[in-house]
């Protein structure tokens, strides 16, 4: 019986391990993968089991799937939507129920088609992505493959290297590995500054009615060249992600294994690549620390003197390649100390690194204002990476009576005033006291 418990010990004592070493991200794994219909899941079974490959565990629905539930009872029943139906219509996925996903952290991929639904493009306008009328596509006559105009090679990448690594936009940007797109593309409205670009249409890329091609020029409101924003990514204020594609054919089978020119596309690495990105495999920031504290201490207080010098770190980590690893930022993390008003905003410096860990530390002084103060540090100047919005009250407290100087500068002139009233009184009293006064008598005359 003991060597059975040992045993059952040491099984749990084994699991327990393997999920402790676990990337961060499977523990908000959960994915509902929404399609036209059920059958066509083999069009996608590259881009599916790569999914599941990377610890992720996929729900498949159809789009007419009523129960496709996202939010019950208030809590998220999936942590990642993608949607790759360009017919989406169900009740599941309608724009009110996606948009709400999203503002309770939920992360979203939607790719569409030239038959681009209108549910999806209710979703999309929200976001300020507005897709093409139904039935336009990208056409690009200097960009083609073969005799389908309506397949075209994208290679303008505008992404930062976070969503689309440096080395596969090089590649793609040289034509080593091209990247096939068929679709419908899209343009920025510019009402919300928090969605960019990632891959955008080349100068001579337009989006057109197929039926009506080469009867005429485009009209003026058509989408050209850069304007044409073909994939787009947008990360929410509560670190929610959300990539629009305008074409679902770039996650299919047939484009990941197709071959231009005898080089073999790009298209899986790049799906996976936009893949992780969005379901917070890669690019995420995590405060493991903050800490203030005087100088000469290495114990932190939730109140302090004004005017004293303090030293302030944080320790950030990013999640990268399936492990954390030190984040060094290209761009300034900066501290400040609110109260109302920010009395300090000065930008903080790498003063050291772990294997996980790089430590960001600041020595300042106090503001000569006592009050509850915010220690903040907001880092949102990264495209791509999650925001770090770090805060913590602390009270600053005036001198106590025995803390103030015996003598200010400032008060010299009157400190000398009064002993020179002192010093001229002393003397004064000495003239009064010690001087005698001679008196003068006259004798008088007698006359007869």
């Amino acid at each position: 019986m003991q060597a059975v418990k040992a045993l059952l010990c040491l099984i749990a004592l084994v699991l327990a391990t393997v999920v402790s070493a676990k990337p961060a991200k499977t523990a908000e794994n959960k994915v509902l993968v929404v399609l036209n219909a059920l059958d066509q899941k083999a069009e996608f079974s590259q881009y599916l089991d790569s999914l599941s490959k990377r610890g992720f565990a996929l729900t498949i629905k159809a789009v007419n799937d009523d129960n496709a539930h996202l939010v019950v009872w208030e809590e998220l029943v999936y942590h990642h939507l993608l949607i790759l139906a360009d017919s989406a219509t169900g009740q599941s996925i309608a724009p009110a129920k996606v948009i709400d996903f999203v503002n309770r952290g939920g992360n979203v991929l939607i790719a569409a088609s030239s038959k681009v639904s209108e549910t999806i493009r209710d979703i999309a306008i929200e976001l300020s992505a507005d897709f093409d009328e139904k039935g336009n596509t990208v056409f690009d006559s200097f960009n083609t493959i073969g005799a389908k105009p309506d397949v075209v090679v994208a290679d303008r990448i505008v992404g930062e290297t976070v969503i689309v690594p440096s080395s596969l936009k090089k590649s793609i940007v040289s034509g080593k590995t091209p990247l096939v797109f068929k679709g419908v593309g899209h343009r920025l409205t510019g009402k919300n500054p928090l969605i960019v670009p990632v891959l955008v249409g080349s100068p001579t890329a337009y989006s057109y009615l197929e039926s009506t091609k080469g009867k005429g020029v485009p009209p003026s409101s058509a989408l050209v060249g850069s304007t044409l924003v073909l994939v787009s990514a947008l990360q929410a204020r509560n670190n929610a992600r959300v990539v629009f594609s305008g074409s679902v054919d770039l996650f299919k089978n047939e484009f990941a294994d197709l071959t231009v020119e005898s080089k073999k596309t790009a298209n899986a690495e790049f799906v996976n690549e936009l893949t992780k990105w969005v379901f917070q495999e890669k690019g995420v920031l995590e405060v493991k620390k903050t800490f203030h504290h005087r100088p000469t201490e290495k114990q932190q207080h939730g109140s302090y003197r004004i005017k004293e010098d303090l030293v302030y770190e944080i320790e950030l980590s990013e999640y990268q390649n399936d492990k954390w690893q030190p984040y060094k930022s290209k761009t300034p993390i900066q501290f400040s100390a609110i109260m109302l008003d920010p009395y300090i905003r000065q930008n903080l410096s790498l003063t050291s690194t772990t294997a996980t860990t790089s430590t960001y530390s600041l020595n300042f002084l106090t503001p000569d204002v006592y009050g509850v103060f915010t220690f903040q540090v907001e880092h949102k100047r990264r495209e791509g990476y999650s925001w770090v919005d770090e805060k913590e009250v602390v009270s600053i407290h005036p001198f106590r009576h025995d803390e103030y100087p015996r003598f200010l500068s400032a008060a010299f002139p009157y400190y000398a005033n009064v002993f020179s009233m002192m010093a001229g009184f002393v003397a004064l009293s000495a003239v009064v006291l010690y001087n005698k006064e001679t008196l003068l008598v006259k004798e008088k005359v007698k006359t007869n």
